[in-house]
């Protein structure tokens, strides 16, 4: 049954008021007590006030992953307005695209980046020197359930970025579920990784501090390494954490019982997870499915231990209270169940559409006849989904994720769900290389001291597929890259190079110092007697591991190189001339 509507700020006052001194939000040693947090936006709220914000205006953030991004975003939330998340590191021309699009009144960053906006489309307002200011106002009204709350831009098919516009109603329903669903209470402590320009920042900070818990930020953009992020859970004794398919699949199989963790809950979604965790974790696994049109969360389900004999990848569950699933076929008419149809999410989830996009709104958001409310409207995914016996969701793939090879149609799911269910595989990834003449597959092993063979993989997974759906190469992989949001970088591994053999040119002088550093730290990290100016980091066994020790190693050395330049910047004289380059800029 769906709640009484209460607000998210309202919640957070509430609690303001009952444990004005227990922690809110926790960051670098650095500790926001409720009341702090409280009045940190209220006052933020009566400057944004003064400053035109009103129920209905915009306000974007741009800020790194603090406790002041917090406060701006309640802070708009107070003042009666919709936050605009966006990425701090954000390409200017894509962010003043945003900003522009989004008809924002302000932007709120720090003075440091002031400059940034200036002669841009929207005027910035340092948050610090906000703060600061002495302003009073009155106070707004409790948000309507339709009110905005929150706008994210997710990527469009034609290079624009558009804007789903999320209403309170939906992240108030969210919140509810979230609590008891999980039985969120004041001593627990969640995790903050996302970034606000990812609608995972709304699951994880606003169900925590509206259930009175504590927010633990990250303090880097990712941790170095699976069991360096289990370290740091245990450290912060993390109750709570939310994370993306890639990166929980790493996580299952660590050392948990040696670190001490307090963990009792991993939430994971954003892509299909296909494996069960092991026996005797000390928390319970949840599969979370939604797109950003459905309020973060539209289905959910535990996910216990494989049981004996189960091959089949876990299921995305059932609707949230208060959402409706329907899978329908081309006619939007109920197919039966087991078999194949796209997913339709109704319900009060349902995003209020896309920002200044009323003709793509009208083709995703559709009336739901399926409901007695005139107004009902559900939104058409594009997912295909099956019911399963036992009522849940089985997701199968994209409705459009179809590539055409040599005149045949070709499902990525489908192989990338039949890779996955050979023995030995823990995770596998299926893209169309970029060159578009081939497929690839990616594998994570389930035992690295005893991978399968790559061939072998290939004539098993023969056996399951058409031969035209065998991908072309399979590359075993310590671990998937991954995007800023922790996705899997399918980007990143359809422009791999394609495997040629491995090999070392020692014999070439390098040109710079630079060069010559670097094919010393690729020795150390790659294990290899030789590096050549023309090598390739991955055609020599490098993956994303390696890349984050590089990084370390490099890091240890005063040298600045980050994991993701390797993915842009393979070949070694190429890396070492885009560091010099930076260096000298």
């Amino acid at each position: 049954m769906r709640g009484a509507y209460t607000s998210v700020p309202s919640r957070i006052a509430w609690w303001a008021q009952v444990q004005p001194q227990r922690p809110a939000i926790v960051h670098a040693g650095t500790v926001v007590t409720y009341a702090e947090l409280y009045d940190r936006a209220r006052r933020l709220a009566a400057v944004l006030r003064t400053r035109g914000v009103t129920p209905g205006t915009f306000v974007a953030l741009a800020l790194e992953r603090s406790p002041d991004l917090v406060v701006a975003a309640l802070g708009v939330l107070l003042a009666g307005g919709a936050y605009v998340g966006t990425d701090v590191d954000e390409p200017e021309p894509r962010l003043n695209a945003i900003l522009a699009d989004s008809g924002a009144s302000l932007v709120l960053t720090r003075a440091a980046r002031a400059d940034r906006f200036a002669g841009g489309p929207v005027p910035a307002l340092p948050v610090e020197e906000a703060l600061a200011e002495e302003a009073v106002a009155d106070e707004v009204a409790e948000a309507l359930p339709s009110d905005a709350f929150y706008v994210v831009y997710t990527s469009g098919s034609t290079g624009r970025p558009k804007g789903v516009v999320v209403a309170h109603e939906g992240v108030s329903n969210l919140v509810a579920w979230y609590h008891q669903a999980f039985e969120v209470r004041p001593s627990d402590r969640m995790t903050q990784l996302a970034r606000p320009s990812f609608d995972a920042w709304a699951l994880e900070v606003w169900p925590c501090l509206s259930g009175g818990a504590t927010l633990c930020l990250v303090e880097t953009r990712l941790p170095e390494s699976p069991l360096d992020f289990v370290r740091w859970l245990a450290a912060e004794q993390i109750t709570v954490c939310f994370l993306t398919t890639a990166l929980a699949v790493e996580m299952l199989d660590q050392p948990w019982a040696s670190h001490g963790a307090a963990l009792r809950v991993m939430l994971t979604g954003g892509e299909k997870l296909h494996r069960h965790p092991p026996r005797g974790l000390p928390f319970r696994l949840y599969n979370l499915y939604g797109p950003t049109e459905t309020t973060v969360v539209a289905t959910w389900t535990e996910v216990p231990p494989r049981a004996s004999g189960d091959d089949q990848a876990p299921p995305i569950g059932r609707p949230l209270p208060g959402l409706h699933a329907y899978v329908l076929d081309a006619e939007r008419r109920p197919v039966p169940p087991g078999t194949v149809g796209e997913l339709y999410v109704g319900g009060v989830g349902v995003a209020r559409g896309y920002l200044n996009r009323p003709e793509l709104t009208a083709e995703r958001f559709l009336p739901d006849p399926f409901v007695p409310e005139a107004d009902a409207r559900m939104y058409a995914t594009g997912d295909l989904v099956r019911e399963l016996p036992d009522g849940a969701l089985d997701f199968v793939g994209r409705a459009d994720d179809q590539v055409k090879l040599r005149g045949f149609r070709i499902e990525l799911g489908e192989v990338e769900t039949a890779l996955n269910r050979l023995a030995g595989v823990r995770e596998a990834v299926v893209v169309l290389h970029e060159r578009g003449d081939r497929l690839v597959g990616y594998v994570v092993p389930e035992d690295p001291g005893n991978p399968p063979e790559a061939g072998e993989l290939r004539r098993e997974l023969g056996l399951q597929v058409p031969d035209y759906m065998v991908p072309h190469t399979v590359t075993l992989l310590e671990a998937l890259p991954l995007t800023p949001h922790g996705k899997a970088d399918r980007k990143a591994l359809a422009g791999r190079p394609l495997p040629v053999g491995r090999g070392t040119d020692g014999d070439q002088q390098f040109r710079t110092d630079t060069e010559r550093v670097l094919a010393e730290l690729w020795c150390e990290v790659l294990e290899v007697s030789s590096v050549g100016r023309e090598d390739s980091f991955f055609e020599l066994g490098g993956d994303s591991l390696h890349a984050m020790r590089l990084a370390n190693r490099a890091r240890e050395r005063g040298i600045r190189l980050g994991a993701d330049d390797l993915f842009e910047f393979d070949v070694l004289h190429e890396l070492a001339a885009s560091m010099n380059a930076a260096a000298d800029g």
